[in-house]
């Protein structure tokens, strides 16, 4: 399925290539080459024709910021128009069917891992632009860097992911430490209840959502996130072998005992309102969500609760990474445009607002002081600097990983799929791991 995938794309862009032809474009500039910024004015704006920059991205977070940031991008660069498209679901499916059909954006998003790495080949190697690559953290840069020391994508923020806690309304429930086990976050949720309160409202209508809550129980700490899905690709390891996998299943019938088919129904933005509002005490996200959180609840106060996958705080999990890539194409006519948009958006002081006010984020860059004021991301600074995060597993996987696994879990809490069922879907996942 992937090499057709990949011939169909290769099809596409020589189609695209040939189309293209005779098309007015701007000069395209070799890789590397210097423009001087009186040069790349005048091939901004043609004979009164205004250059069009297509942007794909797959932002759910910060949008109106990051309109602000490119209509500043606009102004510095009269003639420049930029087409973004914003596509929250289903990224990767629609990332690929534009490729394929040869609308191919200038700058696209992607997970670092195995989203970004499908489309290496079309992408433009930064390795060489060593300027721009001082600009950012060497561990963020690291994630799109190949053995031979290519580097296809520039990072955006650090995200980190848990279940997140309401703090006013535990503190209302009585409930003063966190648990450290499934069996103690039972006891926690029936507190919770008799309080009054949702305890969880997990995200359960989406696949990615489910999928990313799995990867705490997979997690095997002594190999760390690379080192698990290898373990499992190769056969050296199965779910038996895991330490804490039986949990989840723990963790996904208390979901089913206080949420039942509602957890199903539940989308990413209801169940961060009904936190936000102290509605429910729970969910399963990442700190990218503190800007929602801050509109739907200004006043709230949150918390990451680390997962309790084992019997004890050492096993408790809290994952980090890059979120996102932005990727170049390399044979866009606008690549020197390109090239400066996604610098701009990274690197420049308007971006930096953006990430750590409109996203409340923590940039991957160096280039500014600002930092985010939000109480997720504060805390997950935290646990980093503590070293007590590990590594993001799905995106290590393939892209299919959240549509493969999402449907198992929700067949899980529907009573559609046995325990058994299940952990074989994943076993199969994983060995069918290219």
């Amino acid at each position: 399925m992937k090499k057709m995938t990949a011939m169909l794309m290769v099809a596409s862009l020589t189609a695209a290539a040939l189309c293209s032809c005779g098309q007015k474009t701007e000069k395209e500039t070799p890789a590397g080459a210097e423009t001087s910024k009186e040069t790349q004015k005048a091939e901004e704006k043609k004979d009164g024709q205004e250059v069009t920059l297509k942007v794909y991205d797959s932002m759910a977070y910060g949008v109106e910021a990051y309109d602000e940031v490119i209509k500043k991008f606009e102004e510095n660069h009269p003639g420049v128009k930029v087409e973004i498209q914003h596509a929250a679901n289903d990224s990767n499916t629609l990332l690929q069917s534009r490729f394929n059909s040869g609308d191919i954006p200038d700058v696209f998003l992607n997970e670092p891992g195995a989203g970004a790495q499908l489309y290496y080949e079309y992408s433009y190697d930064w390795s060489k632009d060593t300027e721009t690559l001082g600009k950012f953290k060497e561990d963020a840069l690291d994630l799109t860097k190949t053995e031979d020391g290519a580097i296809y994508g520039l990072p955006w923020t650090y995200e980190t992911m848990a279940l997140i806690y309401n703090k006013d309304v535990f503190d209302k429930a009585g409930i003063t430490t966190l648990p450290n086990s499934v069996e103690e976050l039972g006891e926690i949720c029936k507190k919770l209840q008799d309080s009054g309160v949702k305890p969880l409202a997990i995200a359960g209508k989406e696949k990615w959502a489910l999928g990313q809550m799995a990867t705490h129980f997979i997690m095997d700490k002594s190999l760390d996130a690379a080192g698990t899905v290898k373990a499992l690709k190769s056969g050296e390891k199965s779910f038996k072998d895991l330490p804490h996998w039986d949990n989840f299943f723990k963790l996904l019938d208390l979901v089913k005992e206080y949420d039942g088919d509602k957890a199903i129904e539940t989308g990413w933005e209801p169940a961060e309102n009904a936190v936000a509002t102290g509605e429910a005490a729970m969910l399963h996200m990442g700190d990218w969500a503190q800007a929602n959180f801050t509109k739907m609840g200004p006043d709230t106060k949150l918390a990451f609760l680390p997962v309790p996958v084992g019997s004890s705080e050492a096993d408790n999990t809290i994952l980090s990474s890059v979120g996102w890539v932005f990727q170049v194409y390399k044979d866009s006519p606008n690549l020197d445009l390109a090239k400066e948009y996604c610098e701009y958006v990274l690197c420049s002081e308007e971006g930096a607002k953006w990430m750590t006010e409109g996203v409340d984020a923590v940039p991957a860059s160096t280039t500014s002081d600002l930092q985010p004021s939000g109480d997720l991301p504060q805390d997950a600074q935290k646990y980093i600097k503590a070293g007590k995060t590990n590594g993001w597993i799905h995106t290590i996987c393939d892209t299919t990983y959240s549509d493969t696994v999402g449907p198992l879990i929700q067949g899980y809490i529907l009573g559609e799929y046995t325990k058994e069922e299940v952990t074989q879907g994943f076993e199969d996942y994983f060995k069918n791991l290219q």
